[in-house]
């Protein structure tokens, strides 16, 4: 079921277990703000285990995919970010951690090595943000779904849903020099709350 529909004949789903492979191929293909970051990988999937995999297996309701001629974008949410968190330390984690473990970080590059080192202990949110603004939005689209004027009306039909569940208010991540994106979230209503070197985050009420 089309549950939004593009004029361009592009639409948004609910994503399905057999997207996880091409989402998991937007999230490197977006993995450099917003562009291509397939050339710094020998394991390309390892990113969107860690950045988009979580939420297929455990918020599959608040998990939804572009179809543009193909996959091409995500628009992904959890309701409560702090018990997502916890749930990620106990059934996420640990097998992502075996599983890189074994393949032996001599053989990783060194974004992966990187990635690598975050996996093993994963920045939680902060209580601050949590308690007023608990649920929490990702979305990604690759280059050929970009300036289509698909964002907004994305991001509006999960604000939507989110409002619809009770939720109070929601954050996202931004990286701290991606100004295109600071500023079309600004024009959503969200504000800049929390800043550290490597992310900002971002919030709205609901």
């Amino acid at each position: 079921m089309h549950l939004i529909d593009f004029p361009n004949g592009a639409y948004l789903r609910q994503s399905i277990e057999s997207d996880r492979a091409d989402l998991y191929r937007v999230c490197v293909q977006t993995g450099i703000i917003g562009s291509d970051a397939s050339h710094l990988f020998r394991m390309p999937q390892m990113l969107g285990e860690i950045y988009v995999g979580p939420y297929l297996t455990f918020e599959p309701n608040y998990s939804f995919t572009i179809v543009d001629g193909e996959i091409t974008g995500y628009l992904l949410a959890t309701l409560d970010t702090a018990a997502f968190e916890e749930r990620e330390e106990v059934q996420w984690w640990p097998a992502l951690r075996s599983k890189y473990l074994n393949v032996g970080i001599e053989n990783f590059t060194d974004e992966e090595k990187s990635l690598f080192a975050h996996m093993q202990n994963p920045p939680r949110t902060p209580k601050a943000i949590t308690d007023e603004f608990p649920s929490q939005l990702h979305i990604d689209l690759v280059t050929k779904s970009q300036r289509k004027g698909f964002g907004k009306p994305l991001i509006m039909y999960l604000l939507k849903q989110l409002t619809e569940a009770n939720s109070p208010g929601v954050h996202l991540h931004v990286n701290p020099i991606n100004d295109n994106a600071i500023g079309f979230y600004e024009k959503l209503g969200f504000v800049i709350a929390h800043k550290s070197t490597d992310e900002w985050l971002m919030t709205r009420k609901l």
